[in-house]
């Protein structure tokens, strides 16, 4: 099942922003996409309605009134470290700025149809490459999105999973053990099971034991007997396959 892209732009004239909207619709439709496109009226706006809101790609107007698109982009980037960031602007003298704040792209006002339509192209690609190696998962009435590459272990834990990330970070959610190793095997063949407690991610796997293994972050989690066989030959085949 697609999902809806979503899409902001930050743009303090709302004829303009009205207009770039209609564009992007005119996309979707193309593209038979599904898209919400959230407008505001300047940073202070974005900042106090959309924080709670993760989006594909934010568009950028950089000569608001009040705090201007570039300072609005130092902030998102604090919190934000992979969204694409586009500017749209009628200054090009702006355009090496954006380095500082990884922008993807600059487009000069007024906006051409066609390249916003590559951009767009470029986000909906990489979204569809993002779901692929990532997860979603309710926390605390959240939905929180999980890379797949980021999680060291998985650890059941009576009504509740636990997910160990590389950041040391970890995040609980409330369902079974199976169900929720089954949607990340779905996704990933690196995740394998050493325990009726335990799967493991064999690329953060450093050594095996009879009895347990050691990971990347130094955690040493159990292996059970039945499962010794297939988590050792995952590990060779793993490492063998990298040489």
């Amino acid at each position: 099942m697609e999902h809806t892209m979503t899409i902001c732009y930050c743009e303090d004239e709302s004829a303009q922003a009205k207009a770039f909207a209609i564009k992007i619709d005119q996309w979707a439709k193309n593209k038979n996409t599904a898209v919400r496109t959230d407008l505001f009226e300047g940073a202070e706006e974005y900042l106090f309605k959309a924080e709670q809101n993760a989006y594909d790609v934010i568009f950028l107007d950089i000569s608001m009134r009040g705090q201007n698109g570039m300072e609005l982009a130092r902030q998102i980037r604090e919190k934000e470290k992979d969204v694409i960031l586009v500017f749209v602007t009628s200054d090009a003298s702006y355009v090496f700025d954006g380095y500082e704040v990884g922008a993807y792209r600059y487009l000069m006002k007024p906006v051409d149809e066609e390249k916003l339509w590559e951009i767009l192209d470029y986000a909906r690609t990489q979204k569809e490459v993002e779901e692929e190696n990532y997860i979603l998962v309710k926390k605390d009435s959240q939905s929180v999105r999980v890379n797949l590459k980021d999680i060291i272990y998985i650890e059941a834990q009576k009504h509740y999973v636990n997910l160990f990330l590389i950041s040391g970070e970890c995040v609980t959610v409330k369902t079974g053990f199976s169900e929720l190793l089954q949607s990340v095997q779905e996704k990933s063949k690196e995740f394998i099971t050493t325990h009726r407690s335990y799967a493991v991610n064999i690329e953060k796997v450093v050594r095996i034991g009879r009895t347990e293994c050691v990971l990347s972050d130094s955690s040493v989690i159990p292996v059970s007997r039945s499962f010794y066989k297939e988590v050792n030959e995952a590990f060779i085949k793993y490492h063998l396959g990298r040489e």
